[in-house]
């Protein structure tokens, strides 16, 4: 089964893929898109008795990408997924991990880059799950969040 709301692997489309009750009369939906501060409302025709919504959003999205179906302003029912756009995170990992790999440190602050670098992946993970498996947003934002704060700190030798 694929996932309702999917990132492409650059994070420049957000995937919306996603199954509703049909009805027997055509449907204008809207497909609210929401992700850091940024919120999109997208008009989307239903024909009578579809049940598939298919739909790209072009958009550089990172943190949790949030998807919701209206109809009438209501939520459709099982019209809710979410995941997490990767990429700002996943170069950070990079960084640390070649920084890791280069380091010319005589102390602890190589294995501490790598150490560092499994544990924004760790909490990185975590956030997929919580958004994707648990469907706990808040939780999924808060890990996010987290990694993301993990990333921005300072790295350096200061031994």
């Amino acid at each position: 089964m694929t996932a309702p709301v999917r990132i492409s692997h650059n994070c420049k489309q957000i995937i919306v893929d996603m199954q509703v009750t049909p009805a027997p009369t055509n449907r204008n939906l809207i497909i609210k898109i929401s992700y850091n501060s940024v919120s999109t409302d997208v008009e989307y025709f239903l024909a009578a008795n579809e049940s598939s919504i298919f739909y790209i959003e072009e958009a550089g999205a990172s943190g949790v990408v949030v998807v919701t179906i209206l109809e009438n302003s209501i939520q459709l029912p099982g019209g809710i997924g979410a995941t997490v756009a990767t990429c700002q995170i996943d170069c950070c990992i990079a960084s640390l991990v070649e920084s890791a790999i280069t380091c010319t440190c005589k102390c602890d602050k190589c294995k501490e880059e790598l150490d560092r670098a499994e544990k924004v992946f760790l909490l990185l993970q975590s956030a997929v799950y919580a958004a994707e498996v648990a469907e706990n947003i808040q939780d999924a934002k808060d890990k996010y969040s987290k990694a993301n704060e993990m990333c921005t700190e300072v790295c350096a030798c200061g031994c």
